[in-house]
């Protein structure tokens, strides 16, 4: 179980708090609206009603010992900046902040920020990578260069196997495995057996970089 603080609990921070404690961690959440917090205190180990750009607030709090502190301050992005430097300064290893705009960022980025997130952008793209291709039914971008890709078969690959597929050697793209269609219409996962031969209601569970998964939606669409 790790622990995780949260600071702002808009949509973006209440959803991240509540899954976080869903899954058995510990979750400390701040805000400094009396209201928010009242709404996560059955979503969280600690809810704190607090301003959180007080650094003696957030030592107080103890939160230089989390494991990682997820920083969603709506639009004010000289809070947010004023934050993730108090915390940065305290030692937090893991700090992860929504930013609003590139510029705000970088500067996230070089006061101690280690990951930066976009949640509407992401989603934006996400949207438009799914309905933008008939084929694709969903989209996940890891991180360092690397994206999840589900998409239906492409019929270029139907009665094919796997290992006739050549999906690595050909895409650079591996099969994390698939969805394959069930009587009652829904979809069980499976291994990615060599010799499965994939048919037209299969959906391929692929992972591989960015530019190779975009290259191969080129392909099946």
């Amino acid at each position: 179980m790790a622990r995780y603080a949260v600071i702002g609990l808009g949509i973006f921070g209440f959803h991240v708090a509540q899954s976080l404690y869903e899954k058995g961690h510990d979750v400390i959440a701040v805000d400094i609206s009396e209201e928010m917090v009242q709404r996560v205190r059955d979503a969280a180990s600690q809810a704190v009603h607090a301003d959180a750009t007080d650094r003696e607030t957030l030592e107080a709090l103890g939160l230089q010992d989390v494991d990682c502190a997820i920083i969603s301050v709506g639009e004010r992005i000289d809070n947010s900046i004023l934050i993730t430097l108090h915390l940065a300064e305290m030692g937090v290893q893991k700090i992860v902040v929504k930013a609003v705009n590139d510029t705000h960022g970088k500067i996230l980025r070089k006061i101690g920020a280690t990951e930066v997130v976009f949640p509407e952008k992401e989603m934006a793209i996400r949207t438009a990578d799914r309905y933008g291709h008939k084929d694709v039914l969903d989209q996940i971008s890891l991180g360092d260069g690397v994206t999840i890709l589900e998409l239906t078969a492409p019929a270029f690959l139907v009665g094919k196997s796997i290992l006739d597929a050549k999906l690595r050697k050909d895409y650079l793209l591996n099969v994390i495995g698939i969805k394959e269609l069930r009587a009652d219409g829904s979809h069980v996962f499976v291994l990615a057996r060599p010799d499965f031969v994939l048919k037209q209601t299969d959906v391929l569970v692929l992972v591989g970089p960015d530019d190779r998964v975009d290259a191969f939606k080129g392909i099946s669409s």
